[in-house]
């Protein structure tokens, strides 16, 4: 049995030890020490990372009360070590799991709500709870998560026996066999965890929600806390400037000024589509072709511009009538006629040209990859 030193002590950096075994596997070296602080990968949350005598420890696992720690190289037995984690990475993820029991308790206490599921990634944490919350219910247990945060209630960890056990109400997802750790964040929570945690919540700093949705009838959360919040703060903040800024409005108008602004977008859209038609229109009222194919090439025309000038043209006049619009390697088209007719000009101008594509009944609509002399010269065969 490996004696679990980050029990004792969450914020130990350094340690020394003896090395009881170290050997050789596909995937590195394997080391085993007789104690350690390096906490290995369990309960949702990745081991922890660092250095033994300088070589690097890039993952930890547990298996039957032994810790094993994956390094880039071995060590001798009996060998003397000192051990060095990567305390900021460490913190970073006390701070996060520390803010997810909180988070997670009060859901809890106030809902009745079940952690389901829990996930601390390298970016964002997220939650699963059974039950299905609303915007204003969220609003709510962040605001007394981080209530928790401020009082700086103290967090400690320990293993009852199993008649003290019995007397404590705490969460916990499964079965635990054995020995159970307990983590308490005083008048918040108490929860079955063998996670290293902070030792008073306003270690933490701040709990910030960030998003939900509604997941197998329950709902999902992503969360950010401590530093991690901090700097979504001062990215979203730096964002919200330079917005600010271009639409020369306060930065808790930005909203709105985004708002005003994309309706003002919409009535312009709107207006020019109304004048892009009548444009259109007049190049339909001007066409005269006495060719059964014929093409018109325009500038800056989107599909359904084109879609709307070519079935224009074929109404006034019949035949094939094919319009195209240039793109940075080709073509964009829209081409209608008589479903028999344009399935077979359509068939050719595939044969001629690499074309994405299709349609049915009256028209065809795609991309073409070639020249507009190419084009043209197809174009004046089929004619």
């Amino acid at each position: 049995m490996t004696e679990k030193l980050y029990d004792i002590d969450s914020h130990l950096k350094e340690f020394t030890a003896t090395v009881i075994d170290s050997y050789q596997k596909a995937d590195g070296y394997v080391t085993v020490l007789d104690r350690t602080a390096f906490f290995p990968e369990g309960g949702g949350q990745a081991s922890d990372i660092g250095y033994i005598n300088g070589a690097k420890v890039y993952d930890v696992r547990i298996q039957d009360g032994i810790i094993y720690h994956y390094t880039s190289k071995p060590f001798k037995k009996g060998e003397t070590v000192l051990g060095k984690l990567d305390f900021e990475r460490r913190f970073d993820f006390m701070q996060q799991h520390s803010a997810e029991h909180i988070v997670s308790g009060i859901a809890h206490k106030y809902y009745a709500c079940e952690n389901v599921g829990f996930h601390l990634g390298e970016d964002i944490v997220t939650l699963d709870f059974d039950k299905s919350l609303t915007r204003e219910d969220i609003l709510r247990i962040e605001a007394l998560s981080n209530e928790a945060v401020f009082k700086n209630v103290g967090i400690k960890a320990y293993y009852p026996d199993s008649e003290a056990l019995k007397a404590i109400e705490y969460r916990s997802k499964k079965e635990i066999e054995g020995a159970v750790r307990i983590v308490e964040i005083e008048g918040v929570d108490s929860c079955a965890c063998c996670a290293p945690h902070v030792n008073f919540s306003g270690e933490i700093g701040l709990i910030k929600l960030l998003g939900f949705e509604k997941l197998r009838g329950g709902v999902r959360i992503e969360l950010k806390a401590g530093r991690r919040a901090l700097a979504d703060y001062n990215e979203k903040y730096l964002n919200v400037s330079k917005i600010s800024s271009a639409l020369c409005v306060k930065q808790n108008e930005t909203a709105d000024a985004v708002e005003r602004l994309q309706k003002q977008l919409s009535d312009m859209k709107f207006e020019l589509t109304g004048v892009k038609k009548q444009i259109l229109l007049s190049k339909v009222e001007s066409f005269v072709s006495e060719r059964y194919v014929t093409a018109l090439f325009e500038e800056a025309l989107e599909i359904k511009d084109l879609q709307y000038l070519a079935d224009a043209l074929y109404k006034k006049a019949g035949g094939v009538r094919a319009v195209f619009s240039p793109i940075s390697d080709g073509f964009s088209f829209a081409i209608c006629g008589d479903e028999a007719k344009l399935s077979e000009f359509f068939k050719a101008f595939k044969k001629s040209f690499s074309v994405r594509g299709g349609g049915r009944g009256t028209m065809v609509q795609g991309t073409v990859v070639t020249t507009k002399d190419e084009l043209m010269s197809f174009l004046d065969k089929e004619a």
